[in-house]
């Protein structure tokens, strides 16, 4: 492998460093840059994927390829040019002299630093003048015919530039990070989403199959959900005739086997928006564990309700099982069935002697409120 010395490499990092900065400070690289700042803030603010995703990857592609551009021309310049300083070089009217003489016509822009002039020629050319060791009068001379190139040689936007890529920069950060303040913007949500909620495939989405078990067997591949819960709100499932789960709602408390509350789980499926069930963690604000609602009487019941023959009677394309916990029924039988924990069903009497009350899991017709709903009291628990 050939060995670089260290004026080569010195060499090398003024073309690039120069070059960079050149294609950086574009007025065409800026403008895009605030565009997909733009883009990103209006995202993170407001949402929207639809509308400002597709800008945002096609300024992103746009600076994929500026990139390529400024590799490739990097390369370009590195092939055309002598790798190192020259300190040794005449004027005479419009030429330079020396080991790369050149037209000063062919100066496309040039850099002027501490003595050091550097140059970028038309065909890819880089030189650096080093002009210490020159004459006043020589440099000067130099100096005098650069300027007449004008102030577009000079790249004098370079520092505008840059002040409002770092104004653009420190202002789209700034806006970023606020719209992450939880309830500020978009993004702030999306973040919640991502810290607060598990994502898991529900592979068990047969209600006569696989049952209650199956769902939480589902569950518990990405949450550690304990085997102690009570219900906060409600459990509602509907489910088609066939047994395939269409939705699920229920928000859960969790505890441990000395009863301490470990978590609050929000558990939501929709079959049309995603074969995904989304766990939310946390948001209970009561952690006492309600004994009448109690979830496991409904697990215990599900295991041997006779549900596919309570529906299949009714002609319906989409059937609901509805689970509040103990409830009061008052003095009515209607639509009332007692399930024992060996799957044995009975019935009330025509009148009831007392309050008929206990854990109910109701199944019911969503669309369609003229079929009495069948509740089971399970009385496997007492």
């Amino acid at each position: 492998m050939k060995k670089i010395s260290k004026e080569e490499r010195n060499w090398k990092r003024k073309l690039r460093g120069f070059l960079w900065m050149r294609r950086l400070c574009s007025p065409i690289f800026l403008i895009v840059y605030l565009l997909a700042w733009r883009a990103f803030l209006q995202l993170c603010i407001y949402g929207g994927v639809r509308r400002y995703l597709p800008l945002l990857l096609a300024c992103m592609a746009f600076f994929a390829g500026y990139l390529l551009w400024y590799l490739a021309e990097l390369r370009m310049y590195g092939k055309h040019s002598i790798r190192r300083a020259l300190t040794q070089f005449e004027v005479e009217d419009n030429r330079v002299l020396s080991e790369c003489s050149f037209e000063l016509r062919d100066v496309r822009w040039y850099r002027k630093k501490k003595g050091q002039i550097y140059l970028f020629l038309k065909g890819r050319r880089f030189v650096w003048l080093d002009t210490e060791q020159a004459s006043g009068q020589k440099r000067e001379l130099l100096e005098l015919k650069l300027t007449q190139k004008g102030i577009l040689a000079t790249h004098f936007w370079r520092i505008p530039v840059a002040l409002a890529l770092a104004a653009a920069t420190f202002l789209g950060a700034a806006g970023a990070v606020w719209s992450a303040v939880p309830y500020n913007g978009r993004l702030s949500w999306a973040l919640d989403e991502l810290w607060s909620s598990r994502k898991v495939r529900l592979v068990h989405n047969n209600i006569y199959e696989d049952g209650l078990d199956g769902i939480l067997e589902d569950i518990r591949e990405k949450v550690d959900l304990p085997e102690k819960l009570c219900l906060v709100n409600s459990f509602n499932l509907h489910f088609r005739a066939d047994g395939t789960v269409e939705t699920l709602y229920t928000f859960v408390k969790g505890f441990d086997e000395d009863g301490n509350f470990v978590d609050s789980y929000l558990i939501d499926y929709d079959a049309s928006v995603s074969d995904n069930i989304t766990i939310w963690l946390g948001g209970a604000a009561d952690m006492e564990f309600e004994s009448d609602k109690d979830l496991t009487p409904l697990l215990e019941a599900m295991r041997v309700l006779p549900l596919r023959e309570t529906v299949e009677n009714w002609q319906q394309e989409v059937y609901g099982i509805l689970y509040y916990g103990e409830r009061s029924w008052g003095y009515s039988t209607k639509g009332i069935r007692y399930l024992d924990a060996d799957g044995t069903v009975s019935y009330p009497g025509t009148y009831a002697a007392e309050e008929i009350k206990g854990y109910s899991i109701s199944v019911f017709c969503p669309e369609n409120e003229a079929k009495t709903p069948v509740r089971y009291l399970y009385r496997g628990i007492l």
